[in-house]
């Protein structure tokens, strides 16, 4: 009706199987013009295009670059409220949300069994003529299960104790466990669109209480032009780790977690309907640490056909 809606999004990742999985799942109520309410299973505001990750059609890339868009999971269960506002020329939002992600947490190689409670955030987003930007902060208590040595955290967490009792400090340990302590993401992005060219510069940061987790930055800057049917784009993104301090940096350097890498992205969308996209597009990857050890480089060239409808 006019102030209640049902929202869901069904997804299925050729990674799993094509199992189908609910991304979305929510009720919404306008309690006024400008301010939301939604209720459900929610898209997590991580990143610039957090709503869009499942929707190629709204983004240049064949894919999201995987160094900035690296969080192995997009949805809680939960609540948010969305408030808009108008000041002058400045056009925004602000979002809260209160929620909690309990299942699986993938890595591609492994799977582990995960409860993030008091999962929290905010967003600001505003836009003035052809600029915006957004800025966002989240947290959450992480819990999962490592116990499991044949897997790389549950090795990395049977190294660390090994590697605390030989420094003689077996508290060190400790934090190698996930017991509920804090992790935060910090988000900004800059954008700019004048219908012609346009231009996406992006940073995050993760930061973790739990030392099996590296703390690391990742960023990219995106340029794009529209020619007609035709959009050339170029992207430059980076991400790295950072040990923390004391022993347990120590334990850190010791295992094999710390990763940075560099992509270079050229594509070209071709936009010959109204709701299809065709993609090209070359993507160098260089990897300086993969795992803790010297990385490799290498090239991808993909094709994507992304519809709507």
């Amino acid at each position: 009706n006019d102030s209640t809606t049902v929202t869901g999004q069904l997804v299925s990742r050729g990674s799993d199987d094509y199992q189908t999985e609910a991304a979305w799942a929510f009720v919404s109520y306008a309690a006024t013009d400008d301010l939301d309410l939604r209720m459900g299973r929610l898209r997590i505001p991580f990143f610039q295009y957090s709503d869009f990750l499942e929707v190629g059609y709204a983004y240049n890339w064949v894919r999201p670059p995987g160094e900035v868009y690296r969080v192995p999971f997009s949805s809680i269960d939960g609540i948010d409220l969305t408030q808009r506002f108008s000041s002058g020329s400045i056009d925004g939002s602000v979002q809260f949300y209160y929620g909690r992600f309990e299942g699986e947490f993938d890595t591609g190689a492994d799977q582990y069994a995960s409860d993030y409670r008091n999962f929290t955030g905010l967003v600001l987003s505003a836009n003035s003529g052809d600029f915006g930007t957004r800025i966002s902060y989240h947290q959450a208590e992480l819990i999962m299960d490592t116990s499991d040595a044949t897997t790389a955290l549950g090795a990395a967490s049977a190294g660390a104790s090994q590697i605390a009792t030989g420094l003689g400090d077996p508290s060190a340990a400790e934090d190698f466990n996930f017991t509920g302590q804090t992790s935060q993401f910090i988000g900004a992005a800059l954008t700019y669109d004048n219908g012609t060219y346009s231009a996406v510069a992006e940073w995050t940061a993760l930061e973790h209480e739990n030392s099996l987790f590296l703390d690391d930055q990742a960023w990219l800057i995106s340029v794009a032009g529209r020619f007609g049917e035709f959009t050339p784009h170029l992207t430059y993104t980076t991400e790295n780790d950072s040990f923390d301090s004391g022993n347990e940096g120590v334990i850190q350097e010791a295992l094999p977690l710390q990763s940075e890498q560099t992509s270079i992205i050229v594509g070209l969308r071709y936009d010959y309907d109204s709701a299809t996209a065709l993609k090209f597009e070359i993507q160098n990857n260089d990897e300086t640490t993969a795992a803790g050890a010297d990385g490799d480089s290498a090239t991808l060239y993909s094709v994507a056909v992304d519809v709507v409808f």
